[in-house]
């Protein structure tokens, strides 16, 4: 399912090891995006779009102008790019093509008005797709959707839950060792990859609605809204207050 969202944020931060379950088209408004791999860059000035793929573990810099950074993100799932046999095209160029950015705010119109057609609604994506292949730019070859993935697009979609390992365990059909050894192989341990989705999901909340602090802590899973802030500045060096709040400092997230 598509979607788009308006992102906003007044303080100049650095997210580090963001990795995003579905694929992003990004309208930078105001101010710059910066977001790098371990092997390139992708700079994204206001005006221009550029993309952001799925499951590669980013670093994120927003950088405000005039008090704000402010973009639009378009966000869809692979299975449309598999569906349109798209080249594969250069994930990290940008472009502010006119026949681009038109299709862009088409797409982006007709995924705000609920009562445009799903159908319609997908077929302004495509028409995005299809335009961002014209001028060159694409996702790269896509990340194989491992145990580690599917884990996480299966707790994502339920963050507030009470989850613990063994009945993460029996929704992925292995037994509780598997999972944590899978997990260990890759580095991470459940507690920790839950409270990464969580910490996730909730800076994409705090970026791209008003809802209350407290709100977005009980929607990814933390009675607790000192815990949730205590845990959310150790995951990012950065209070979820200060997302909203342009203190004019540089703010680099942990990894």
């Amino acid at each position: 399912m598509s979607s788009v969202h308006l992102i906003r944020q007044s303080c100049h931060a650095v997210f580090r090891a963001i990795c995003a379950e579905k694929c992003a088209i990004v309208l930078v408004r105001q101010g710059r995006k910066a977001a790098r791999t371990k092997d390139a860059q992708t700079v994204i000035r206001a005006g221009y779009l550029g993309v952001l793929p799925a499951r590669v573990p980013l670093i994120i810099e927003n950088q405000p102008s005039q008090g704000s950074y402010i973009a639009s993100a378009l966000l869809f799932d692979e299975t449309a790019l598999q569906e349109l046999a798209v080249p594969p095209g250069d994930p990290h160029a940008t472009s502010r093509d006119d026949r681009l950015t038109t299709a862009f705010e088409r797409a982006a119109t007709a995924l705000d008005d609920p009562l445009c057609p799903k159908r319609l609604r997908e077929h302004a994506v495509r028409e995005v797709l299809l335009w961002l292949a014209e001028v060159g730019i694409g996702f790269g070859s896509p990340v194989p959707l491992g145990f580690k993935e599917q884990l996480r697009a299966h707790v994502s979609a339920e963050p507030d839950h009470p989850w613990r390992a063994a009945e993460a365990a029996r929704a992925m059909a292995v037994s509780e060792a598997t999972l944590r050894r899978r997990l260990s192989s890759d580095g991470t341990t459940f507690g920790d990859m839950l409270a990464d989705v969580r910490m996730t999901l909730a800076l994409g909340l705090l970026q791209t609605t008003s809802l209350p602090i407290n709100r977005i802590a009980l929607d990814v899973g933390y009675a607790c809204p000192s815990r949730f802030a205590q845990r959310f500045r150790a995951r990012f060096g950065i209070t979820p207050s200060a997302i909203r709040t342009n203190d004019r400092r540089t703010l680099i997230g942990s990894a």
